[in-house]
């Protein structure tokens, strides 16, 4: 009788031995789905970064990898300032800034002081037939940058912009789709910050995307020699405050402005066929003066390879247009001599 009655509770405790494992088991899975889910969640709250771009000394956080586009906004009736606006778009919502260097009076008067500056940006806003306008809302301050607040509306769209001013810059960060009481707004708005300049694109976390090469001309630039560019297309996303798209300026033939120019070396298939004469070498050069894009177009083609590389490695003295720092578009002549 003892024996059977043993035997009953060794089995009771077997069964809530198995029970105790798979309530632990079911336990340990939904911990891990919870995890993952919690996880999931952060790493999409933290899809934003910071950006640093080039030529520039100030960084902002992106809700998406930032990308830039090169503008045109007119600040008075004789002024229009090409600009580069890093801007992203997502969640119905269109973010930007644009970055302005200070100039002199006899430069750029609108650039030569903070209030003036603000005058130009209210200009910007009633410079074509599209309805839009800026409502002066609030006095700001961010980190000792102090600056405005205004309320944008474009077309249909309302949003938010800040316009600040620092001892070298000014800079306009708007936002497309939202009121600033949106919490991505605030963060986006909070999160600028002044300091050195950016000179490394690994960190400038902008997609400068594809930039293709056009033909030279004039070798001087002059102040409405930014030439606008093709960029024709149709979006439902929020509009861009500043939509006139200008393209890099012609440079000519740039030998004579090179910091230095590399001296491409004679390949040994070109000492065979005894090649010789010009190569013309077609590049992009950025507002550092950095070669970002280099195509050999004309010339014998053993020489080609060669020359292109050679423009790679060849640095150019920055180009402003109206004090703005600009990329340029020219031609770098090689004359080879057989050998």
């Amino acid at each position: 009788m003892n024996r059977a009655k043993y035997s009953t509770l060794e089995g009771r405790d077997e069964a809530l031995n198995m029970v105790l494992k798979l309530a632990n088991s079911i336990l340990v899975i939904t911990i891990l789905l919870l995890v993952g889910e919690t996880t999931a969640s952060f790493a999409q709250k933290e899809s934003w970064q910071r950006i640093a771009p080039i030529g520039y000394s100030f960084t902002i956080l992106m809700p998406e990898r930032a990308s830039v586009a090169h503008r045109r906004i007119t600040v008075s009736d004789q002024d229009s300032i090409p600009v580069a606006v890093y801007q992203s778009v997502t969640g119905g919502k269109r973010y930007a800034v644009v970055p302005l260097l200070k100039t002199s009076p006899d430069t750029v008067p609108a650039l030569s002081s903070y209030e003036k500056f603000i005058a130009a940006m209210e200009r910007s806003f009633k410079s074509d037939e599209s309805p839009k306008s800026l409502t002066f809302e609030q006095d700001v301050s961010l980190e000792g940058v102090s600056g405005k607040q205004y309320r944008v509306k474009l077309g249909e769209y309302h949003g938010v912009a800040w316009f600040l001013g620092t001892r070298e810059a000014f800079y306009a960060l708007v936002v497309i789709g939202a009121e600033e009481s949106d919490k991505d707004v605030a963060r986006f708005l909070s999160s600028f910050q002044s300091g050195e300049l950016n000179t490394n694109y690994e960190l400038s976390g902008v997609n400068s995307g594809v930039v293709t090469l056009i033909g030279s001309g004039s070798s001087t630039p002059k102040r409405s020699s930014a030439t606008p560019s093709p960029e024709t297309t149709v979006s439902t996303d929020p509009p861009e405050p500043w939509p006139q798209p200008v393209g890099p300026i012609m440079g000519g033939v740039l030998n004579g402005k090179a910091i230095h120019l590399a001296v491409p070396e004679y390949p040994a298939a070109a000492r065979v066929l005894h090649a010789s004469g010009a190569v013309q070498v077609q590049v992009l050069i950025d507002e550092l003066g950095n070669v970002i894009r280099a195509e050999a177009l004309t010339g014998p083609s053993s020489l080609r390879e060669v020359a292109a590389a050679a423009a790679w490695k060849s640095r150019f003295t920055p180009t402003r247009l109206m004090g703005q720092p600009v990329r340029v578009n020219g031609i770098i002549i090689y004359n080879f001599v057989a050998r």
